[in-house]
């Protein structure tokens, strides 16, 4: 036959004592417990713990709503006229992922075009990209744009020697802008 005894008041007070009743994030990122006696645990670095937790879910979110690159990737396209393509180009093909940001530099060695049919097809919206464009040694290189809208319907580069412009893309989910970010930069 077993035998029972009662928790005594004290006994009841030094469990309740060592009960948890308050805890906070201290400076290294540490979560400290409170007893109800006043003394402290402290649980480990649970900074890291969230901050893991957190951190896959917020890539997901980020992901899921920013185009695939912040920082673009830079094409030198060398000496160029004629027609500018996007994929299977000399320097670099590119495609919706690495549009974003991208900058392509050239030297004008004759007009260029550039058309929003050879753009790569299905672009996120904000999708925005630059060309440096710098005029060589006879400058007097134009520039025609297809497909874009411009400021006051127009965007003519700098036509001396050696000029350099930079021209910025932007897409809205519907149209392609495209504006002078510099002029005859020096």
């Amino acid at each position: 036959m077993a035998t029972v005894t009662g928790i005594t008041k004290a006994k009841a007070d030094e469990v309740l004592g060592m009960s948890v009743v308050s805890g906070s994030i201290n400076g290294a990122g540490h979560l400290i417990l409170t007893r109800g006696n006043g003394s402290t645990i402290d649980a480990g670095d649970f900074s890291a713990i969230m901050s893991g937790l957190v951190a896959g879910q917020v890539d997901a979110a980020v992901n899921a709503a920013v185009p695939n690159q912040v920082a673009g990737k830079v094409v030198n396209r060398g000496n160029f006229s004629g027609s500018l393509t996007f994929t299977d180009a000399p320097g670099g093909s590119f495609n919706n992922a690495n549009l974003v940001n991208a900058l392509i530099t050239l030297t004008a060695t004759g007009n260029i075009t550039i058309d929003t049919a050879n753009l790569p097809a299905g672009a996120k919206p904000n999708t925005q990209f630059a060309v440096r464009i710098t005029q060589d040694a006879t400058g007097g290189r134009t520039l025609t744009l297809a497909g874009f809208k411009k400021s006051q319907g127009v965007l003519t580069l700098t036509t001396a020697a050696n000029a350099i412009d930079v021209v910025v893309f932007w897409f809205d989910g519907t149209n392609w802008f495209a504006g002078f970010m510099g002029v005859d930069l020096k």
